[in-house]
């Protein structure tokens, strides 16, 4: 293999390594939101989910205010050192990170607690009040994330992910399960769906802790490296910490500036939808609960492919910031090329599984919803696809824009976005009457606004030429194969089993093995149309066996 495909190929295994973390952590956090989300359902009135979601999405609002631009901000700096072995640089820019991070993420912290009765209803305050330690620890885990993929190392923030979202679903389960039998004991009776909310919301924290301390372990052992890499060095200029923070708020400013604009639209969707779904006449419980299906169904399921393409979006940024560096566009363009085809390669099979399997899905995982309840989120799931597909994108483009230094583009097109999204918004709920589906419709058309602007940046800067036919086409005719397969295959084995079996177990069964035999056919088809060569499979985790196995089924 040359150097060049040497170093693609590199570049391809730590993102889909960060990307394959991604897919577990947020398959865990799927599987432990079903019997969370169900919980939540059963008890009470079975609000608890929409206090639930109203104080997560604030919560990750602050978060990415405080800490969200750290991991980037702290790997592109650090690469740039590190490409000059200035490693010198590379300890001060950790410890003025780590400085950094302790006074943004004291500030966000305290916010959140004071400013909680002004920003969700009064029975999701108790559940947003509890998160206001996670964001103060948050940051600290940002700078170690940030410290290991400025290395290109992405296997230290795929553990801590993985490992977080363990000890989160474990913690959420529990302390759900432990708040609600605690209210009941105190005859609160009226407010168990508070009190299991605000339980499940500490085993946020319990998560982000489990990952810090894990961090913290590693970067011990790290740490012995870096003081030999510091004896070595002769670099004559040293960092301040003035110097430090500057560059910092530099490049992690206008990064805070997009995401919380380009994020905006969550906190603005809840409550734009909240407060003209109430002036058009709609009841809070009517309005609570579709927010519920919303944040704790449709999102739980379409956030799995989206964190996905985000980790790409993550790993490509050191990269293109180093070829950038020294001028290499050609590089650039390879890499960003190889980020859109992974990111297609992943995120287009599961739109396409989603709408066509969106309702047997849901009907499997979220037992205590009722049938019209199902009906909607698995209409959700089929209008959303679109969305997922233009959201992995969009992540991939503002990565490489933070990566060749151009952060203030992506603010631009976020801002230009935002606010069409809202006039948008605003007139489906109110003119067209079209409900919860009118969040859907308005955050792919503010997807679709981002996307477009930044690909004429990205095109303006780079030159960017996309190669359709590996990037789009490819994976958009296997993922159609896929999908008729997963119909008929669904179809059929309900029909058959429906003679044996219950209507629970028969759907379950069905859709389980839809969806293993159609991951198959999608997979050979990749390799038939000419998707997957032989150098990306192994460039994928455990890619020799996945080789091996297309050798022996004379696949390659």
């Amino acid at each position: 293999m040359s150097k060049k495909k040497k170093i693609a190929a590199g570049f391809a295994m730590q993102a889909t390594i960060l990307a394959a973390a991604s897919i577990v952590s947020k398959l865990i956090g799927m599987i432990y939101n079903i019997p969370f989300a169900n919980i939540l359902r059963k008890s009470g009135e079975g609000y608890g989910n929409g206090y639930y979601g109203a104080a997560q999405t604030w919560y990750f609002y602050i978060l990415i205010i405080a800490t969200f631009s750290i991991p980037s901000a702290v790997s592109k700096i650090m690469a740039e050192r590190i490409e000059r072995g200035e490693y010198r640089n590379v300890k001060r820019i950790f410890n003025g990170s780590m400085l950094y991070v302790m006074v943004v993420g004291l500030a966000a912290a305290v916010f959140a607690y004071v400013a909680a009765p002004y920003l969700v209803s009064p029975n999701a305050v108790l559940s947003f009040r509890v998160l206001a330690p996670t964001i103060f620890f948050s940051g600290f885990l940002s700078v170690y994330r940030g410290y290991f993929q400025a290395y290109g190392n992405m296997v230290p923030t795929s553990a801590s992910q993985v490992i977080e979202q363990i000890f989160n679903a474990v913690g959420s389960i529990t302390l759900a399960l432990l708040f609600i039998k605690w209210a009941s004991a105190l005859g609160r009776e009226s407010e168990i769906d508070k009190f299991g909310a605000a339980g499940g919301t500490i085993g946020t924290g319990v998560g982000l802790l489990a990952g810090l301390v894990y961090m913290m372990v590693l970067f011990r052992k790290e740490k012995r490296e870096l003081n030999v890499r510091m004896e070595a060095d002769v670099t004559e200029h040293i960092l301040s910490y003035r110097e430090v923070i500057k560059l910092l708020l530099m490049i992690a400013t206008p990064i805070i500036l997009s995401s919380a604009i380009y994020n905006a639209n969550a906190m603005l969707d809840m409550t734009i939808f909240q407060k003209v779904s109430k002036a058009m006449g709609y009841g809070k419980g009517v309005i609570d609960g579709q927010y519920g299906l919303y944040s704790r169904m449709y999102l739980v399921l379409a956030n799995v492919p989206i964190a996905m393409a985000s980790a790409v979006a993550s790993a490509v940024i050191p990269g293109v910031s180093s070829a950038y560096a020294v001028g290499n566009k050609k590089e650039c363009n390879r890499k960003l090329n190889q980020s859109m085809e992974l990111t297609m390669v992943m995120t287009i099979p599961c739109a396409v599984g989603f709408a066509v399997l969106g309702k047997p899905i849901v009907r499997l995982l979220y037992y205590s919803l009722t049938e019209e309840e199902v009906d909607m989120v698995g209409m959700l799931l089929l209008l959303g696809g679109i969305s997922i597909v233009i959201y992995g994108i969009s992540s991939v483009l503002n990565g490489v824009l933070q990566g060749i230094g151009k952060v203030n583009v992506p603010v631009i097109s976020a801002v230009v976005a935002l606010l069409l999204h809202m006039v948008l918004l605003v007139f489906l709920v109110a003119v067209c009457r079209v409900g919860i589906y009118s969040l859907i419709f308005a955050t792919a058309f503010y997807a679709v606004i981002v996307v477009f602007m930044n690909y004429l940046y990205v095109k303006k800067y780079l030159g960017f030429r996309m190669k359709w036919k590996h990037i789009v086409w490819v994976p958009m005719i296997s993922a159609l194969v896929m999908g008729i397969t997963a119909v008929v295959l669904y179809n059929g084995l309900y029909l058959l089993l429906g003679y044996v079996m219950g209507e629970r177990v028969c759907n379950g069964a069905a859709v389980l093995t839809a969806i293993v035999l159609a991951a198959c056919v999608y997979f050979i088809s990749m390799i038939k149309i000419g998707g997957y060569t032989k150098d990306m499979l192994l460039a994928f985790p455990k890619g020799a066996l996945l080789v091996r196995i297309a050798e022996k089924l004379h696949l390659i």
